[in-house]
């Protein structure tokens, strides 16, 4: 195999032609070298790295593309094992913490976990409150939880929350997945006697929270655990798992089981994954460890909710990936939240009873379906308006808003935007005279740059580079919308939109075989961070006739001829390279290699990204 280091530019690829691109034409799809293309890659040391792990060049190239580029690094990024993760030291505030909490559960203090709304947030709060739960004797009465409505509330903590756990005389709160810029609730539970303990991986605010603890390791000290990249990428749930870890080490000699804790730390490592996977956070470092060992645990977990989950999910029996998470199960949960219902997704993870796990799940199942009923109407309506944006003056990025627009759906549309029109998209809900939107971002667009760059034109707003929200007057929208064009097109140095596909290495059809596909699916889990390996493969020819398959015929299916046989290729939603492939000439073709697994045989399989006539030699 061999690595480009060129970028290849075409027209319109077949998945554009279905009706995508702008101006009713598609965009540009660039197939374009991963990795700095300014930088040779030194064929030496991938040359002698693939020597020292045994492994397939190939497989040393794409660990040297993702930064894993020693021996010792890239035997722990190949084998990923709990031994390796990082004890929570390091952490900042974590003494002071685990000594509140230790003398909370000790003493029968009323404690209350207050978490987020997506599944990071709930998750994070399940854990915690089953650990409490756990660590104070199953005391129920003892731990409380609390997450705000999507709706009536908005994000985080509000002081109506922190007024209404003082009345039900709550001594401590500990947050997930928020609280580092909740400043005057939290000043409230101050005046109300109550110690707060914030867990957050977001960015601080100007001004910090009056907090007994901050719990982020993006405040961590130079030199400690947190300082390297992998502990700083931690979700919220993963910082929920860290206090949990530290905690039991402060209970021990307390009268606390200790194997009873340990076991359900190694079970809880499930919950983190889920949440890892589903908040988008970078499978590097302390996260590849978690997801890695998590999916894992949650295939074998005894707990009744997480096993309902993949009953009503339909999780086959194979090993749990971080698409079946992202696809599956994670939906099921974040549309409980996004329709406030988050209490269906805490009690599912906190249930003892395999019955009333079983029902939960359902109703977390046919809550996802009425999510994606509103979603379906809210996405026609905003890709209307983007599109007549687009055709109007073809925008740096989108701004869209409607009156009604439900506020758990704008995120997934500002999403589905990004992905129809290749540059970043804000979406927001209108409730007259106000609005509450989500962004999402493309091609390494950072939003809170962006944000920050219009934010006079914003009520609030907040977020990280890859996803964001904001609050708005609904008469500042249009100002806003220039505003954030302008500052997106600033950071894109005025460059259109243009869809990206970024390959590892350029292959011929006979370099693929079941062993090699193998060595390179050890580089699992893929997600942010770490994504799935892409190929092009140049001058193939496609074996036999292609066929059409799955509902409305909208996936494609044909073989490329090899030396010795043939390769299947699969194009899910892709049926508008049918003709292409059926034409007889010579294709080149980004793919990701998979295995495919029916009736106990494995044979390799190549995914299609995206398909054009064959470059001149």
């Amino acid at each position: 195999m061999r690595i480009s280091q060129t970028r290849v530019s075409s027209g319109p690829s077949g998945s554009e032609r279905e009706g995508s691109g702008s101006s009713g034409a598609a965009l540009p799809v660039e197939w374009r070298a991963r990795g700095d293309v300014a930088r040779p890659q030194p064929e030496d040391e991938i040359t002698r790295l693939a020597a020292r792990l045994d492994v397939p060049p190939v497989v040393a190239r794409l660990l040297w593309l993702r930064g894993v580029d020693t021996e010792t690094r890239a035997r722990t990024f190949l084998n990923p094992r709990l031994a390796d993760l990082s004890p929570p030291e390091g952490l900042p505030n974590l003494d002071t913490a685990t000594e509140r909490l230790a003398r909370a559960l000790r003493s029968g203090e009323r404690i209350a976990v207050c978490g987020d709304y997506d599944v990071d947030g709930m998750t994070g709060t399940a854990l915690l409150v089953r650990f409490f739960r756990l660590a104070a004797g199953d005391a129920e009465s003892q731990v409380r939880w609390a997450i705000p409505d999507r709706e009536r509330d908005g994000y985080g903590l509000s002081i109506d929350a922190i007024e209404r756990l003082a009345a039900d005389d709550v001594n401590v709160i500990v947050t997930v997945d928020n609280g580092v810029t909740a400043v005057e609730p939290i000043r409230r539970a101050v005046e109300l006697g109550i110690d707060v303990i914030i867990t957050d991986h977001h960015l601080p605010g100007a001004e910090v929270p009056p907090a007994l603890a901050i719990l982020n390791p993006r405040l961590a000290a130079v030199g400690t655990n947190f300082d390297d990249a992998g502990a700083h990428d931690l979700c919220g749930c993963g910082l929920a798992f860290q206090l949990a870890w530290a905690v039991a080490d402060r209970l021990k000699g307390h009268g606390v089981d200790p194997v009873a804790l340990k076991a359900f730390l190694r079970d809880a490592i499930g919950l983190v994954a889920l949440a890892t996977v589903c908040d988008v956070v970078p499978l590097r470092g302390q996260n590849r460890l978690l997801v890695a060992a998590g999916l894992a645990a949650i295939r074998r977990s005894p707990h009744p909710g997480l096993q309902a989950l993949l009953e009503v999910a339909e999780v086959g029996a194979l090993p749990l990936t971080t698409e079946d998470v992202g696809f599956k199960l994670g939906p099921r949960l974040n549309a409980a939240g996004r329709l406030g219902k988050p209490e269906l997704v805490i009690e599912l993870l906190t249930a003892d009873d395999a019955a009333r796990a079983r029902d939960l799940a359902r109703e977390l199942d046919a809550a996802n379906q009425e999510r994606r009923q509103i979603e379906r109407g809210v996405l026609l309506l905003a890709e209307a308006e983007a599109q007549q944006l687009v055709d109007d003056g073809d925008p740096s990025a989108l701004v869209v808003w409607g009156e009604g627009w439900h506020l758990g759906v704008v995120g997934i549309v500002a999403a589905r935007l990004v992905d129809r029109f290749a540059r970043p998209a804000v979406v927001i809900g209108l409730d007259g005279a106000r609005g509450r939107g989500s962004c999402r971002t493309a091609d390494g667009v950072d939003l809170h740059r962006a944000l920050t760059d219009s934010a006079a034109h914003l009520g609030s707003y907040g977020g990280h580079a890859a996803a964001a929200g904001l609050d708005i007057a609904h008469e500042n929208a249009p100002a806003f919308r220039e505003a954030f064009c302008r500052a997106v097109s600033t950071q894109r140095n005025g460059a259109p939109p243009v869809r990206v596909i970024e390959f590892d290495a350029e292959t011929g059809t006979d370099d693929w075989s079941l062993s090699l596909v193998e060595a390179i699916r050890r580089l699992a889990p893929f997600g942010n961070g770490n994504p799935e390996p892409v190929f092009v493969v140049r001058g193939a020819q496609v074996a036999g006739r292609p066929r059409l398959m799955g509902h409305a015929s909208a996936h494609l299916s044909f073989a490329l001829k090899q030396a010795t046989g043939a390769i299947r290729v699969i194009g899910f939603r892709q049926s508008a390279f049918y003709d292409l492939a059926a034409s007889g000439v010579p294709i080149d073709l980004a793919v990701t290699p998979m295995v495919n697994e029916w009736r106990g045989t494995r044979t390799p399989e190549l995914r299609l990204l995206d398909m054009r006539s064959a470059s001149p030699a």
